[in-house]
């Protein structure tokens, strides 16, 4: 199950605060994962929160969404948005990218991989310089490490069931 899609939502340009980005970017996961379980399917994913100049408070996201589930599967993450703001959308709140090299994971997995490791290190790029190194990202990416920006709440989260996932266990309870 490749992480294949990666989703940026800016809270802060539709009015969502630091203080409730956090709690908007856990529902949107919960209906995505909701949804996604209601058609028989898992949805492995990662989430940063951040804060910048541009966006506002904002969260980057890749997840897994199955091949089968791709066309139904594209408009959901715009309602899902729509229906968390308090008042109404504003232009370019959400931005939804699939990972071309996702497709071919298994047979060129150098490409998945770098295309992978290129969107996580953008998504690190407010985790601590040091790190860089051990995780293998060095050079993957424009984006510095060590950035700082305020965060209310939770600043990064991962699906808790890959390690049933890794040992071939059930999925879906």
């Amino acid at each position: 199950m490749p992480l294949n899609r990666f989703i940026t939502i800016a809270w802060g340009k539709s009015g969502i605060d630091g203080k409730r980005s956090v709690a908007a970017t856990g529902q949107f996961v919960t209906r995505a994962r909701e949804w996604l379980r209601g058609h028989g399917h898992a949805m492995p994913w990662v989430w940063v929160q951040e804060t910048g100049d541009v966006f506002g408070q904002h969260c980057h996201l890749l997840l897994h969404v199955d091949r089968s589930m791709k066309d139904l599967f594209g408009p959901m993450p715009l309602r899902w948005v729509k229906a968390i703001l308090p008042e109404r959308y504003v232009a370019k709140t959400l931005d939804t990218q699939t990972l071309p090299a996702a497709r071919s994971a298994a047979s060129n997995p150098l490409a998945y991989e770098a295309q992978l490791l290129g969107k996580l290190h953008y998504m690190m790029k407010t985790a601590p310089a040091s790190l860089e190194e051990p995780l293998g990202m060095a050079g993957r990416g424009h984006k510095p490490w060590g950035q700082s920006c305020p965060v209310y709440g939770k600043r990064a989260a991962v699906w808790q069931n890959w390690k049933q996932w890794r040992e071939g266990g059930a999925l879906i309870a």
